[in-house]
């Protein structure tokens, strides 16, 4: 398979996975938790497939062969803010809409492989720097 063609396919993986678990944890929460029994597996697919492509990616960054940028920040802030808006809407609207540990779990999976590749990539352009200075 061609590796350009691969890559696309990881990319589009993890970003449908990504807004459908969005889409999901809207429903869920807004519909008084009727889908937590499905969040738990769906969380953890979504994980899987943001790791592969993201791991994948740091791996062809150190490789010298990652072309461009791509924006994960956008996706965790979005998420971020569907988490403040839940909050404060569980605040409001009592106890029975509640954000499960579920959705916690993966926001922290998402932080970590997202952190993890900020500093891959921090590292990396330090890397890089060093062996300009060398040669």
């Amino acid at each position: 398979m061609n590796k350009f063609f691969e890559k696309k396919i990881w990319r589009a993986l993890a970003v449908t996975w990504g807004t459908l678990y969005l889409v999901l944890i809207t429903l869920d929460f807004f519909f008084a938790n009727k889908y937590e029994y499905i969040l738990g597996s769906f969380g953890t697919l979504y994980i899987a497939v943001l790791s592969i492509f993201v791991g994948s990616k740091e791996f062809d960054r150190w490789h010298d062969s990652h072309p461009g940028k791509r924006h994960g920040e956008f996706f965790v802030i979005a998420f971020s803010i569907i988490l403040v808006v839940f909050f404060v809407s569980s605040f409001f609207l009592g106890p029975e809409y509640k954000v499960g540990t579920d959705i916690i779990a993966t926001y922290i999976a998402i932080l970590s492989v997202y952190v993890l590749s900020q500093k891959s990539k921090e590292l990396y352009g330090a890397h890089r720097e060093d062996q300009k200075h060398l040669l």
